[in-house]
């Protein structure tokens, strides 16, 4: 089973071939961030690749998954709790850092919204703030951005590292404000007045937390997409799912990916060894006696034989 119905747990479900795999979601529609997500990486639209997978594909939506046990997982639905059984995949996608992981202090006045609430809001016609302040540069970032730069009098985008797929300049033609740093505090009584950087202080009225950490929130073993690593492109996150997919259909005895680069899907076997890594382009990794410089983000390779690991050269 796959609990998480974004484009990693549809694709993984849509991989996992000459088995029935069933989809659990929480919310009351399948799809994930990518169901609504028009912004293109390298061309290609998420939500084509969510309406392509859902044709035909069962979701069992409305049921949180609870807590996880030999052989299945617990829900809870209108119903009432249920138990289903198989294994079990979590595909639970990203959550946003907190303010306090962040070191952002100050006052907690209305106007902060993680990220994922602020995409709800613009997808139902509303908007967070007139001058929005956006912590974080990833490919979700920039797709909020987009749509808030229609409707908001100004949109900065504020980051300490760069989006493995976006350039600063694609976001500069957008009309989107870029700056290098950190947010140190926040300022405002009833709602965010000022935000305070590294270098400068921001007039805005609200503030998005944009950046992102996998999100495991039942410790399980076998993860997909952004539950391990966040992957920004949506063909990415398709072709993760289908090198876990390999894996599982592979068999044999999982052995963990250590070292210092996040390699998904965090195991290999003995007959399954390809993973992908979660660095950009020109990126120089070791791989046992071989040192690979990455010709693309998130570029998946062949680990070698004996202890699987994958460190930075």
């Amino acid at each position: 089973m796959v609990i998480g119905s974004g484009l990693s747990g549809l694709a993984l479900a849509d991989s996992l071939r000459g088995v029935e795999v069933e989809v659990y979601e929480v919310r009351r529609e399948p799809g994930g961030f990518f169901a609504r997500d028009d912004y293109p990486v390298d061309g290609v639209r998420g939500s084509e690749l969510v309406s392509r997978l859902l044709a035909g594909r069962k979701v069992r939506t409305g049921v949180a998954a609870f807590r996880l046990d030999e052989g299945g997982a617990w829900f809870l639905g209108e119903e009432g709790a249920f138990r289903a059984e198989g294994r079990v995949v979590l595909a639970t996608g990203f959550r946003e850092r907190t303010a306090v992981e962040l070191g952002v202090y100050g006052c907690r006045p209305a106007g902060v919204f993680p990220l994922t609430a602020a995409w709800d809001f613009a997808n139902m016609g509303y908007s967070v703030g007139d001058r929005v302040l956006i912590y974080g540069f990833n490919h979700y970032t920039l797709s909020l951005a987009s749509r808030l730069v229609k409707v908001c009098d100004k949109v900065v985008i504020l980051y300490r590292e760069p989006s493995l797929v976006h350039s600063v300049d694609e976001a500069l033609r957008l009309g989107v404000e870029v700056e290098r740093g950190r947010v140190r505090r926040v300022e405002g009584r009833d709602r965010v007045e000022l935000v305070k950087t590294d270098s400068s202080e921001l007039r805005v009225d609200a503030l998005v937390l944009g950046e992102l950490a996998p999100w495991n929130p039942l410790g399980g073993r076998l993860l997909a997409g952004n539950a391990f690593m966040v992957i920004e492109s949506p063909l990415k996150l398709v072709e993760s799912s289908r090198l876990l997919a390999e894996l599982l259909e592979a068999g044999g005895e999982l052995r963990r990916v250590e070292g210092g680069v996040p390699a998904f899907p965090g195991y290999v076997s003995e007959k399954h060894r390809r993973v992908m890594l979660g660095v950009g382009r020109g990126a120089r990794v070791r791989l046992g006696d071989r040192i690979v410089t990455t010709e693309e983000p998130y570029q998946v390779v062949e680990l070698p034989p004996g202890k699987p690991r994958v460190e930075v050269a």
